[in-house]
């Protein structure tokens, strides 16, 4: 008798499992997701790169400048830990962000340029923007960069 009600109450909790386990993985196949990022950031104290994977918003997949601005906007916030530097200052804001073919034009507000609480320089903040951009968004070729509406522009040196 006791062999009965120790096999009824096992069968009841596998099936109890099963039942948990099949709403869990068709919650998971039926939930919307959009599109999957990488956000890469520097570390606070190296110089490695390390990336954070988000979903953006499955309502503006789809629309090429409402998902190049909400991740611009994602990146300016920063990383969700606190192990990894900011591009920019905390505070800095997108003042526009328009997309004209395959050329994307940023105009960050001027907090940008104050490199504080732990922000990269703004050389390397530019320059982990430019990549986390590219790296993203395949049919952006071009980033055109301004702070306070003044272009960002970096002399290069080119060995002959």
């Amino acid at each position: 008798m006791e062999k009965r009600i120790g096999k009824k109450i096992y069968l009841i909790f596998f099936l109890f499992f099963l039942v948990v386990l099949l709403f869990s993985v068709l919650e998971y196949k039926t939930e919307k997701r959009g599109n999957r990022r990488i956000f890469y950031f520097s570390a606070l104290n190296s110089a490695d790169i390390y990336n954070e994977i988000r979903y953006e918003p499955s309502e503006i997949s789809g629309d090429r400048l409402r998902e190049v601005r909400y991740f611009v906007d994602e990146l300016l916030l920063g990383a969700m830990t606190n192990r990894f530097r900011p591009l920019f200052s905390v505070g800095t804001k997108v003042l526009f962000c328009h997309l004209d073919g395959d050329v994307l034009y940023v105009n960050l507000s001027e907090d940008a340029l104050l490199e504080k609480g732990g922000a990269l320089s703004i050389k390397d903040g530019t320059d982990f923007f430019r990549m986390n951009v590219l790296k993203n968004f395949g049919n952006i070729n071009t980033i055109m960069m301004f702070i306070g509406g003044k272009q960002i522009v970096y002399d290069e040196l080119v060995n002959d």
